[in-house]
């Protein structure tokens, strides 16, 4: 479970726009059960989606999904740096 000091400030970060990996990207989710972030692309080409059976049935734009904290259970950096 994430602490709640650093969860209400991650909640100041669901919808907004950062950059990650060269991309813009927007916060759309926290996984607390994960203690991960989930990034959506939002200047890359869209990728098709299967559904349950492994059909390819639409187009959605890319997602990306953070751990919050590394191996040492220190924040992410990246992350960090959006909070700053």
């Amino acid at each position: 479970m994430i602490n709640t000091t650093l969860l209400q400030q991650l909640r100041l970060l669901v919808g907004k726009r950062v950059e990650y990996c060269g991309h813009a990207c927007c916060v759309i989710e926290i996984l607390d059960s994960e203690k991960s972030l989930v990034l959506r692309c939002e200047d890359r080409q869209p990728v098709i989606q299967g559904n349950q059976f492994g059909e390819a049935t639409r187009r959605v734009q890319q997602c990306h999904t953070l751990q919050l904290f590394d191996e040492n259970g220190d924040l992410n950096p990246v992350i960090h740096t959006w909070l700053l």
